[in-house]
């Protein structure tokens, strides 16, 4: 028996039996999961000699991860003379304590497939057949709910969090199963090796699972991610991007006009973006990427005007998806992925739809003149690479390779040939992607409505994207920077003030790639005004309600600087509720939290100073449907002296306001920002600042006390008198 302590986690396993025992370090009682260890072959009836001991050797190491946790490796070796074909590993297929009352943090199999904690007797709406494969693990089982790479159990029992540390060969995973009647549910923490063959004497390990028992979940999703992007050399870009895209209002029907409209609008609103991006439309079929539909005369011309106005030019590219009516498709069926000879259904878009075989030579090296002639040739230099799960579809390939093997293999060839140019993974196997992509699309594409009625989970809305960003925030900075997807603040879709509101704050406060889509033409004052409170991006913050809700209902982002915070309070609900954000639960109060409660500043109520803005102690309003309390805090000084408090940005410039300091009647403020931002700006008992052409009051003085100036602050020092 071997049994690991590492104090909060407790792990213990027997060698004989292959009997799996953990519990946590904490608690004495009924462990979180009782199982075995195993290991299945591919098509066990055929090869019943192959699974019978003792051809598949299993050995298990256990180890102390130092963070709390235990990690399992399971290595398999073929004592046989013949190869054997091995369907998986089971880590630990067992049952634990969690009953249809507790809740399970679900990750979804790709970019837009749902990711939410749900109680164990709840599933996400079915997929249409058309759609699943697309959306789903097409190798995982009907009958079980399927989280990838990572799940947690909470509840009655405990909290236990499973992760598998290594994405680089297995599309790993974990089949839940709750039984009603006996308020159990069985787990299997699924390696699956897709039947490759193990060669006689030939060993190889399953990917390490890192075991968390008995930590709140946030923090143990956190430390996963963290351990999994150090393993697998995440890509964790310095800055992360901002611009505009094409798709959400052009669609399919984009043309080199419309993208030199753009170019002048943009330059006439002067708002500040890096990266201008053409999204699908300018191809005559997905696979032909170097031929140009009937609105595009080239890519050289378009991109040059893109480069000229001093926005970084980006492409629109799904490598791996190919249309059936392609002249790819007809030159070289050869490099599809089949099953008995037939190319494998790749989910429905343009007609019948495939997958590129990425081991086949021929496809390496396509790919390679392909983003060879697109980063060289056309100069592109942001990336947006969609459909990418088709790489990673079941099937037969030309080489023997597991499904994550095949796919990480095209994904590498593409890095290969575009160097540092930068890279947003998109419908993508998230964990499998790690090291190859610079930022991840983490939820269903946005759309111009929050709902449609009828639809699943994983198709476009607002309210499928807002879920997975939230859930997903643990991700963020650890494996890749995150993309939300686009912000739509024009007025001509189906979305309300306070759905363009709330999608605003979760994208600002969460500190992810911050895209706009709409025709600038559309955008009225209110709206550009709503997209410039997002800029610049910040670092990002804690996401609060996970894993209690399915949609976490707070996101907090803190000022390191002073202390300061932005509080995000929604409403997803479909009626109108009362919301409060108490300051004093999200920022320390230098003096007496009673006799001089912290600052809160409404940042987007209403703009009537009667409303009083600027409060000591809780906010609190009614929040219309979907619609969000967004509130700046700031420590109130026992000197009563001016105080930042809160800021235009709607993160309340957490990564850029640097320092500030008060002497004697001068508050400084550095700024770490490319562009002015104002600042609000406390103002206790009767001092006001001295010079008003460089502030203006914003509110009344609640209670007779405080009031407020907006300061504008520029980049680097900047000094305020007040007297």
């Amino acid at each position: 028996m071997t049994r690991v302590d590492a104090g909060r986690t407790v792990v213990a396993y027997d060698p004989d039996t292959r009997r799996l025992d953990i519990r946590s370090g904490t608690d004495d009682t009924d462990p979180l999961c009782t199982g075995h260890v195993d290991v299945r072959v591919a098509d066990a009836d055929a090869d019943a000699d192959a699974a019978s001991e003792p051809t598949l050797a299993l050995d298990v190491s256990i180890a102390p991860s130092g963070t709390g946790g235990v990690d399992l490796t399971v290595a398999v070796t073929n004592r046989s003379a013949a190869p054997v074909r091995v369907a998986g590993v089971d880590v630990v297929d067992g049952d634990t304590p969690f009953g249809p009352a507790d809740r399970a943090f679900l990750h979804g199999y790709q970019s837009w497939t749902p990711t939410a904690t749900l109680r164990l007797d709840e599933s996400f709406p079915p997929e249409e057949p058309a759609n699943r494969p697309q959306m789903v693990d097409l190798a995982a089982p009907a009958d079980a709910r399927t989280s990838h790479a990572v799940t947690a159990l909470t509840g009655d029992p405990g909290e236990l969090t499973l992760g598998f540390l290594d994405h680089d060969a297995f599309l790993s995973r974990f089949d839940l199963r709750t039984d009603a009647d006996t308020g159990r549910t069985a787990l299997t923490a699924v390696c699956p090796f897709d039947g490759v063959a193990l060669e006689p004497g030939e060993c190889r390990e399953a990917a390490t699972l890192r075991v968390d028992a008995g930590r709140p979940v946030p923090a143990a999703l956190a430390g996963l991610a963290s351990a999994v992007g150090d393993r697998m050399d995440a890509r964790i870009p310095e800055s992360v991007p901002t611009g505009w895209c094409s798709w959400y209002h052009y669609f399919t029907e984009v043309t080199a006009a419309d993208i030199r409209t753009t170019i002048d609008d943009l330059g006439a609103w002067n708002v500040d973006l890096d990266v201008l991006q053409i999204d699908d439309g300018y191809e005559t079929a997905f696979g032909d990427w170097r031929t140009f539909d009937a609105g595009f005369e080239s890519m050289a011309g378009v991109r040059d005007d893109i480069a000229d106005a001093g926005y970084t030019p980006g492409l629109w590219v799904a490598p791996f998806y190919v249309q059936a009516d392609s002249r790819l498709a007809a030159s070289h069926p050869e490099w599809l992925v089949t099953e008995n000879d037939d190319p494998v259904d790749a989910g429905a878009r343009h007609g019948p739809m495939y997958a590129l075989d990425t081991t086949h030579p021929g496809v390496t090296e396509w790919l390679c003149d392909t983003f060879a002639t697109i980063v060289d040739e056309w100069e592109i230099e942001y990336l947006k690479l969609d459909f990418l799960y088709a790489a990673a579809l079941p099937g037969d390939r030309h080489d023997d390779a597991t499904r994550a093997e095949a796919y990480r293999r095209g994904l590498s060839a593409i890095r290969d040939a575009v160097g540092d140019t930068f890279v947003v993974g998109c419908g993508a196997p998230g964990f499998a992607s790690v090291g190859l992509v610079d930022a991840m699309r983490v939820g269903p594409d946005t759309a111009p409505y929050w709902r449609r009625e009828g639809d699943a989970a994983s198709q476009p809305a607002h309210e499928n994207a807002v879920r997975n960003v939230l859930n997903r925030q643990f991700c963020h900075r650890r494996l890749w920077v995150n993309d939300p997807d686009c912000q739509l603040v024009r007025t001509t879709t189906a979305l309300t003030d306070a759905e363009r509101e709330s999608f605003a704050a979760v994208v600002a406060l969460s500190g992810g790639s911050n895209l706009l889509s709409d025709a600038v033409a559309e955008i009225d004052r209110d709206g550009r005004r709503l997209f410039e409170r997002t800029l610049p991006p910040v670092d990002g913050g804690r996401v609060g309600g996970l894993p209690e809700r399915a949609f976490p209902d707070r996101i907090v982002c803190d000022r390191p600087a002073d202390g300061g915070a932005a509080v995000a309070a929604f409403n997803w609900t479909d009626d109108a509720r009362t919301l409060r954000v108490d300051p004093a639960n999200h920022v320390d109060n230098t003096g007496d939290s009673l006799a001089s409660p912290p600052y809160a500043w409404d940042a987007l109520g209403p703009d009537d100073p009667a409303h009083g803005r600027l409060s000591r102690g809780p906010i609190e309003r009614t929040v219309a449907p979907h619609g969000c309390l967004l509130v700046h805090c700031a420590p109130a000084p026992p000197d009563r002296r001016p105080t930042v408090v809160g800021a235009a940005h709607l993160a309340n410039a957490a990564s850029q306001l640097a320092t500030t300091r008060w002497d004697d009647g001068t508050l400084t403020v550095r700024l770490d920002a490319d562009a002015p931002m104002e600042l609000v700006v406390a103002t206790p008992g009767a001092r006001r600042a001295t010079d008003p052409a460089g502030s203006e009051p914003v509110t009344d003085e609640p209670n007779g006390s405080d009031g407020a100036v907006t300061v504008v602050a520029t980049p680097g020092s900047n000094e305020f008198q007040f007297e």
